[in-house]
């Protein structure tokens, strides 16, 4: 932690600097549509802006925030992250697919003056892995990034996701190695927990996903279980919940340092915040530094941002840490 007066310093600016995109949308806050968007405003006009990134919307309520926008007035455009349908066979996703983007189409086409197309994330069939190839993993990308260029008349970053099984290694590497082949601006999509104490994988499960993001130079973003900066034991999940500030320490530092997946597991699975060192030149874990400038690069260029459904939450423990 950082024991510098002046808060927060410089190194810690720049490693929470637009890591959030709210989702309270979705559970367990499960906000309406209205509250959540203003939520965001709120947000975006107070004294921790700069860690707010995106705001994610799924495609199909993009036409009830069209209405709840045409009685507003904004002063600044609402970057959002258009969460598409999914579907559970190739064949429903992109039936799916091609309904999302004509909605997402006419949406912006209206009020692009009041919010900004920034990302699309969408979650691939299991199915997709049934062929030891990827013909059908490759042409199911090409296909949402290229459509999507086309309407929008520009590129927009696709985030993949992935149902991971017990074959997780496999499933990863082949996603990743894909969205590396399409040579276009996508990522790939962790989900790093959820409600249930199932849906949080196992540190080793995110230490191979962050390796093998960086060993094919593929940026990525995280989802959900993330509200609290340092791994603990949550009671209302029954769950060892993962820390945001444990996930993004380990991104950056293998991005930048070249840690193994033992280092990697070791960041994620430290309780101690104190093992986590902001100063005004740059970020300390274990006695490995990092520069305010590599710092920044990660971030622009591989770990990304996370979905939260708070952004109180994060804001209010790092107080708690004495970090604001």
């Amino acid at each position: 932690m950082s024991t510098n007066h002046i808060k927060p310093v410089k190194s810690l600016r720049n490693f929470t600097a637009g890591i959030i995109d709210y989702a309270g949308l979705f559970p367990p806050a499960s906000l309406e549509l209205a509250q959540a968007f203003h939520n965001h405003i709120f947000y975006m006009q107070g004294e921790y802006k700069w860690m707010l990134g995106k705001f994610i919307i799924p495609a199909k309520k993009l036409f009830s925030l069209g209405e709840l926008l045409e009685n507003m007035t904004i002063d600044d455009k609402v970057p959002l992250s258009v969460l598409g349908s999914g579907g559970n066979s190739i064949a429903e996703l992109r039936k799916n697919f091609e309904e999302d983007l004509e909605l997402a189409g006419n949406f912006f086409s209206s009020f692009g003056n009041s919010v900004s197309f920034d990302a699309f994330e969408v979650r691939l069939p299991s199915e997709i892995f049934r062929n030891e190839n990827n013909d059908e993993l490759l042409d199911l990308m090409l296909l949402i990034s290229v459509k999507i260029e086309a309407v929008m008349g520009k590129e927009i970053p696709v985030f993949f996701e992935v149902n991971l099984t017990e074959n997780y290694e496999q499933e990863i590497i082949r996603t990743v190695e894909t969205i590396a082949s399409i040579k276009k601006s996508c990522g790939y999509k962790l989900r790093t927990g959820g409600i249930e104490p199932s849906a949080f994988p196992k540190p080793e499960v995110i230490a191979f996903a962050i390796m093998t993001c960086c060993e094919f130079n593929v940026p990525m973003k995280c989802t959900a279980g993330l509200h609290h900066p340092i791994r603990h034991f949550n009671n209302e999940v029954n769950s060892v919940m993962h820390g945001f500030m444990n996930v993004f320490a380990a991104g950056i530092l293998a991005y930048t340092s070249g840690l193994d997946e033992s280092e990697i597991i070791e960041v994620l699975t430290d309780e101690d915040p104190y093992e986590f060192i902001f100063n005004e030149n740059g970020f300390i874990w274990n006695d490995t530094e990092i520069t305010n400038s590599e710092i920044i690069s990660a971030r622009e260029k591989f770990m990304l941002s996370y979905g939260s459904c708070s952004f109180n939450e994060p804001v209010d423990d790092l107080k708690t840490m004495e970090l604001f």
